[in-house]
């Protein structure tokens, strides 16, 4: 029952030596079991080769439905994640895509730098910013805020966003 391998030509001795680990591991090794394993590598390359061909653009239209949640963390207890956390939830509840840098958490080892980094990034995915009460107070705030600005991204207040009083 096997069938053609849709492996790439470079892939096939590594394939081949997996399969030879595990003879001796395995009473009954069949052809099924190989193509199987063989077909389900194939599909993981070609969904591989599907997302690398697709542009990293995203269009304006496409981020108007994703908002990033944004507001002071900097020297606030627990980085304020409660507060984060639950305007993500209403938002999401409302069928909105959000970011939320409260998802991350803590990461060993990170700078200001390092969450700032991938922060904004996660805000470029995004057509809304929404504030959190006292966000002018933070320098990182408003530093998304002027970025979300400069994008033309909707700058709404949180709660004005969860109530549906703004947008």
């Amino acid at each position: 029952m096997p069938t053609e391998n849709l492996n790439h030509p470079e892939d096939h001795a590594a394939i081949e030596r997996l399969h030879q680990n595990d003879v001796g591991k395995i009473e009954r090794f069949s052809d099924e079991l190989m193509t199987f394993q063989d077909a389900t590598y194939a599909m993981g390359l070609d969904l591989g080769k599907k997302i690398a061909s697709k542009s990293g653009v995203i269009l304006q239209a496409a981020r108007a439905n994703r908002v990033y949640v944004a507001g002071p963390m900097t020297g606030i207890p627990d980085f304020i994640f409660p507060a984060f956390n639950a305007v993500a939830d209403q938002l999401r509840a409302q069928d909105f895509e959000v970011e939320n840098p409260a998802d991350h958490g803590i990461v060993e080892g990170a700078q200001w730098a390092d969450y700032m980094a991938y922060d904004l990034t996660r805000l470029g995915l995004c057509g809304v910013i929404a504030l959190l009460p006292d966000w002018e107070s933070s320098n990182d705030a408003r530093l998304e805020v002027l970025i979300a600005e400069r994008l033309g991204m909707t700058v709404v207040n949180a709660h004005d966003l969860v109530t549906r009083e703004a947008v």
